[in-house]
């Protein structure tokens, strides 16, 4: 598009429009010169909304993270959050290009942080200490961000996606040598992602259940009964 807009422009206008621009081209392609052609104005304009590329950057980021649906609430806090992190993972499906960065720019919306936040209330509801529902946060948060991560960029041991010999590919590996490898190399190439996440998911949900004690006063009474 050449730049002869007549409409005028808002922030949300050029975040989506850079938005799309990195879903389809990637972050290392982005330009405010390549996105005022999108946008039909010079890259200058841009400028008026936006005072550098990294600030442009950090939006695009709030932006898909706030885009992070709300799962309909229910009584079980590790239902809650096991649709909490399903959607989550479904931004990076959604975003595949600009989800790696979430782990690299710094959150600086309020309203991006309303995830976060929901998710710790969660933790404090069902009866973590604010200590553990941080821990709690961080272990899931960093299992649900490195699983897909892996799935944008292809898994360690699976074969590249194009068919280009780039990638270590264990089905090839010598049996002698390798033989879990070579044991495991079947499942690695027909793994069904969506029930291997939610498993993985589930694992750990289990073991912070386990992990949760119960209140004081439902102890006390437990050892009254025993005694």
């Amino acid at each position: 598009m050449s730049p002869d807009r007549r409409e005028p422009l808002d922030r949300e206008q050029i975040v989506r429009a850079a938005v799309g621009l990195v879903d389809r081209d990637g972050l290392e392609k982005f330009t405010m010169r390549g996105l005022g052609r999108e946008l039909g104005v010079e890259a200058m304009a841009l400028y008026h909304y936006f005072p550098s590329n990294d600030a442009l950057v950090d939006a695009i980021v709030q932006t898909v993270v706030a885009e992070m649906r709300r799962p309909p609430a229910v009584p079980d806090w590790q239902e809650r959050l096991r649709a909490e992190f399903l959607a989550y993972r479904q931004v990076a499906h959604a975003h595949p290009n600009v989800f790696p960065l979430l782990g690299r720019r710094p959150v600086k919306n309020p309203e991006a942080l309303r995830p976060v936040e929901h998710m710790l209330d969660i933790l404090r509801g069902a009866g973590f200490s604010p200590k553990q529902s941080l821990s709690a946060f961080r272990t899931l948060s960093s299992y649900a961000f490195g699983y897909a991560l892996s799935e944008i960029r292809g898994f360690a041991l699976e074969p590249a996606r194009d068919g280009s010999d780039d990638r270590f590919d264990v089905r090839t590996v010598d049996v002698e040598r390798f033989p879990r490898m070579r044991e495991v190399a079947p499942h690695v190439t027909a793994c069904d992602h969506d029930a291997e996440f939610t498993s993985g998911l589930n694992a750990i949900l289990a073991g912070l259940r386990a992990e949760l004690k119960p209140p004081a006063d439902v102890t006390e009474s437990l050892r009254q009964d025993v005694a």
